[in-house]
């Protein structure tokens, strides 16, 4: 039985820098210094593919502290293949900081590469900072060359990056600016001196990248009405998902767009967060690339966005209110976001709380949202307690949440919305306070136009999400299309009582 000062753990650790230091090379080169000193291997963490600037996102050196503070180590050793394998740590004291939590676990940590004893002596001691300073100057050098070789390469007009984005597509030059194959999604060039560009992406694409500017620049559409827009067409954005307003932004401010090569607008120095960069720090090259749109859109684009982003005063937002209200006759989320004076609907959110807080406050009241929708579910939920009563099913009734409970056992709740919402948004935010949860929810959809019901959605608790919130886009409402009935029959057979004779063999 091997003794436990006998018995090794080996920490191996591989970044992107260099070949040497392999997870194959390490082991062979810790496996000899064990074999040379009678000591045996018998634990492994292996950090692969982990850069060694702090302990972050390192889960075996995170297991490896773990399992020597708790006492449990069956080893008295780890073996590392040299200073910089254990971490190019920004501040040496924290690499000092991990080596004296194993030192006081009573392990040890031995380098097997390097050409002094870590045997605490002042020799060891001093040149085992110095390599500790060395390995994270390796890491500070070495993002400057990057950064600066990433610099020299835009500046010549050429895209660093692997998503070129929606309407936009890579395609591969030699170093003499031959073209040579449009690159597929994930591909890598195959030489270091070929060099990419981006050229516009399929007609269909290039054409929503245009509807995208004309709803921003002349319709005045908020960038989260755009998303909801194009996910009401069924279209889906550059990963294959739904859009939303930071996608939206993404194609209306990036100027890869209007066919520069930018770089640097936003960085992150080594172990340090994203931040955005001032324009003066940019690296632009303009008329690199084919533009998308063109430079008259683009500024246009810029301008709406600056506008946008213009800050108002509780005064001016109630002040332009009231002057569309005097305008139009009536106020809705379409109008306030189609109007030239007024901020955005997302101003009054963020401000008010949304638009009806602020309709009150200069004396505004609107139409369904302010008395039909409670007195309609008030009635629905009237019919249905009354058809379901015929039928033979017992009904209480819980005024306090427009909900009944149908047999004792079943919760059935209500909620109302119009077809066509006059906010333009194409979806219904629904919330659902009742406790508890119900069984079936009942949405009734509503021609607020003409006053009618046009139909319900039917939907069971299966399809119900966890949270508060449920939210009915027209997409969505594609796939609901096999609970929806223009009556409430299907719902008032489900909840019926039936006699036992009616029951054949």
């Amino acid at each position: 039985m091997l003794l436990r000062q006998n018995r090794a753990a080996q920490y191996i650790r591989m970044s992107t820098d260099m070949q040497r230091y392999s997870i194959e090379n390490q082991a062979e080169a810790i496996a000899l210094y064990a074999a040379q000193r009678g000591l045996s291997i018998v634990r492994t963490y292996e950090d692969a593919g982990r850069s060694g600037l702090s302990i972050e996102g390192r889960a075996a050196l995170q297991e490896l502290m773990r399992d020597v503070r708790s006492g449990l180590a069956d080893f008295s050793i780890v073996l590392v293949y040299d200073v910089s394998r254990w971490g190019r740590f920004q501040d040496t004291d924290e690499s000092v900081y991990y080596e004296f939590l194993c030192r006081e676990a009573g392990v040890k940590i031995e380098y097997c590469t390097e050409q002094f004893q870590n045997d605490g002596s002042l020799t060891s001691t001093i040149i085992k900072n110095i390599k500790r300073a060395m390995a994270g100057e390796f890491s500070r050098e070495l993002s400057a060359k990057v950064f600066a070789g990433q610099c020299r390469v835009v500046s010549k007009g050429y895209f660093i990056g692997s998503l070129p984005g929606f309407g936009l597509r890579r395609f591969l030059i030699d170093e003499f600016g031959r073209p040579k194959m449009q690159m597929s999604f994930g591909q890598q060039k195959a030489l270091s001196s070929d060099r990419t560009i981006l050229v516009p992406g399929p007609p269909e694409e290039v054409k929503i990248v245009h509807d995208i500017y004309d709803m921003f620049i002349d319709s005045k559409y908020s960038m989260s009405r755009i998303a909801r827009e194009l996910n009401s067409r069924g279209i889906a954005n550059s990963s294959g998902r739904e859009w939303n307003s930071v996608a939206i932004r993404q194609i209306l401010a990036n100027p890869k767009y209007n066919g520069a090569a930018v770089y640097n607008r936003t960085s992150k120095k080594l172990n340090s967060r994203y931040r955005k960069n001032p324009t003066s720090d940019w690296i632009r090259v303009s008329n690199a690339f084919e533009p998308v749109v063109s430079n008259e859109r683009f500024r246009q684009a810029q301008q709406q966005i600056e506008d946008n982003a213009r800050s108002y005063s509780e005064t001016e937002m109630l002040d332009s209110l009231t002057a569309i209200w005097c305008k139009e006759g009536y106020l809705n989320a379409s109008v306030v976001e189609q109007s030239e004076q007024a901020p955005c609907v997302n101003a009054y959110l963020e401000h008010f709380g949304g638009l009806v807080p602020a309709y009150r406050k200069i004396g505004y009241i609107g139409r369904l949202q302010f008395g039909k929708a409670p007195q309609l579910r008030k009635s629905i939920v009237a019919i249905i307690a009354e058809q379901i009563g015929r039928s033979g099913g017992i009904v209480r009734h819980d005024r306090e949440y427009s909900q009944i409970c149908v047999n004792d056992e079943l919760e059935i709740a209500v909620v109302a919305g119009c077809i066509a919402p006059r906010c333009g948004k194409n979806q219904w935010q629904v919330r659902r306070k009742t406790l508890p949860k119900p069984d079936i929810l009942v949405v009734v959809r509503v021609d607020d136009g003409r006053s009618v019901i046009q139909d319900y959605l039917l939907i069971p608790l299966l399809l119900l999400p966890s949270e508060t919130w449920l939210t009915i886009t027209t997409l969505r409402l594609g796939k609901l299309g096999a609970f929806k009935s223009t009556t409430l029959d299907p719902l008032v057979r489900l909840c019926a009582r039936m006699d036992m004779r009616d029951w054949h063999d």
